[in-house]
């Protein structure tokens, strides 16, 4: 201890500060920096087709209904009941991990309803988008769900 001075503390403090700054570097090379879409110039585009779609699942009078059943571990989606060849796809978006990302197309039971286990999905927060189409015109609905643990 009689050897700690001034330019021993300032070297110590430095070494401690560079080594921090070094793990900073290191730990931020490891994170995905990635773009949460792909081809987000064309997405841009694409933007008015979207609110387009938007504006014409608002019109409906009895549009989508998205709920989540924690009890039965589903989730369903009641499509207008008077209409016929719904068709489309439903994204299961996960904003922390595209790679958990599910691209799932609708299969409508007689009832124009979809279920959804949701057993093997993993639990947290989700972006639901269906992109739906119905009698020559496209629909988007969305909603945030949350899967609940087991």
């Amino acid at each position: 201890m009689k050897n700690f001075n001034w330019g021993t503390g300032i070297f110590v403090f430095y070494t401690i500060f560079a080594a921090i700054l070094f793990f900073a570097v290191y730990r931020s090379t490891q994170h995905d920096h990635s773009l949460v879409v792909e081809n987000y110039y064309e997405e841009d585009i694409r933007y008015q087709n979207r609110f387009d779609q938007i504006q014409n699942s608002r019109s409906l009078e009895a549009g989508l209904v998205i709920q989540l059943n924690g009890e039965e571990k589903t989730i369903s989606l009641d499509f207008p009941k008077e209409k016929e060849g719904i068709s489309g796809e439903i994204l299961l978006y996960r904003a922390n991990n595209k790679k958990l990302d599910q691209h799932i197309p609708i299969i409508l039971n007689e009832e124009n309803k979809m279920i959804i286990p949701t057993d093997k999905i993993l639990t947290g927060y989700w972006k639901m988008e269906v992109e739906w189409e119905m009698e020559g015109k496209s629909y988007f609905d969305k909603k945030v769900i949350k899967i609940p643990s087991a």
